[in-house]
């Protein structure tokens, strides 16, 4: 059999449930067959939460991911020594958005040296960011930054939709002005590119609108007209096969939605509504346009249910053998 491929797991904000759902999935012995998994976090706050909610696990320190034993109730982890004892479970704080940043900017650079195969983040806390000094709206631009990357986007996979957003963690009140020719091209290149390379030859897009009924006309705004159509006629003459724009509550209302590989959306709620009642909360984030393999729950920091032994990490299991699945198929086109 193949050897699995390594999958760098960030703890996400280490105030949230993150490091419970890392320790509560590797209680499953499948998991060592199809991924190999390094935590990227705090090696004494995993031990403590394994402690208290799955007390058979063991937490192995190492320095690179070829340390690693992975084996089953055993979890690697490259110790950042980064979460002091006192941290405040629950709540946002400039000591918890340090350490996730910590995370995430060694797991990419593991991924850029191709240590590991692709990497997965546990949710992290935005005002927690924030407070430490990182104005990132979240993962997808943060991850943008730390590769270099000009041009990205966020799609959610479901059960039978996948759905990239032109627009992603902004006021409502903003995304209007957002919209324009060229950031909905973007999205729709973005999109077809890792369909092609992922899953079919001749990837098939739906492009919602923004307003109501699409603008009626213009009766409801302009954008259709002026930004997404056009740039949806632009894709076409180069040979994508996108059409629209679609009035989202129509489109997403009929089960013709899931005849397309995937529906490029507006904004955030508009594409996350529909594939998140459609993957019951079973949803795998994955980020285009950037030069590494990432993926991620579809779930948040839960501070509510923080230290509570309430997690459950069906979603994050999800999201690493999606990154094992997607990983060996990139491979396997080298």
């Amino acid at each position: 059999m193949d050897v699995a491929p390594i999958i760098a797991l960030t703890m996400g904000d280490p105030a949230g449930i993150g490091p419970e759902v890392i320790v509560k999935a590797f209680q499953d012995d499948t998991l060592p067959l199809q991924a190999r998994v390094v935590v990227i976090g705090d090696a004494r706050l995993i031990q403590a939460t394994a402690k208290e909610c799955a007390s058979e696990i063991l937490v192995h320190k190492i320095n690179k991911p070829d340390e690693g034993w992975y084996q089953t109730r055993t979890i690697d982890v490259i110790d950042l020594n980064n979460v002091p004892e006192n941290i405040p479970i629950g709540k946002p704080s400039a000591v918890a958005g340090q350490a996730s940043y910590e995370a995430i900017k060694t797991a990419v650079d593991l991924a850029l040296r191709d240590e590991v195969s692709a990497i997965t983040t546990a949710p992290i806390n935005k005002k927690s960011l924030h407070l430490a000094g990182y104005p990132f709206p979240g993962h997808t631009e943060l991850l943008a930054h730390f590769t270099k990357s000009k041009e990205s986007a966020l799609m959610m996979a479901g059960n039978t939709m996948r759905v990239v957003l032109v627009t992603t963690h902004v006021p409502l009140e903003q995304v209007k002005s957002l919209i324009t020719e060229e950031k909905v091209l973007n999205a729709i290149h973005l999109t077809h590119n890792w369909l092609a390379q992922h899953v079919t030859d001749v990837p098939n897009i739906a492009v919602t609108g923004l307003n109501p009924h699409c603008g009626d006309g213009g009766i409801f705004g302009q954008e259709e007209n002026d930004f997404i159509l056009p740039a949806i006629k632009t894709v076409q003459t180069q040979g994508i096969q996108a059409s629209g724009p679609f009035s989202a509550d129509a489109l997403f209302g009929r089960p013709g939605s899931q005849k397309y590989d995937a529906v490029v959306c507006m904004y955030h709620d508009q594409g996350m509504i529909p594939v998140k009642m459609d993957s019951a909360g079973q949803g795998v984030n994955i980020t285009l346009g950037i030069p590494i393999l990432r993926t991620s729950v579809d779930h948040g920091t839960a501070f509510d249910i923080a230290g509570r032994d309430k997690a459950c990490s069906e979603n994050l299991k999800m999201a690493l053998r999606t990154a094992a699945r997607l990983s060996q198929s990139t491979l396997s086109m080298q």
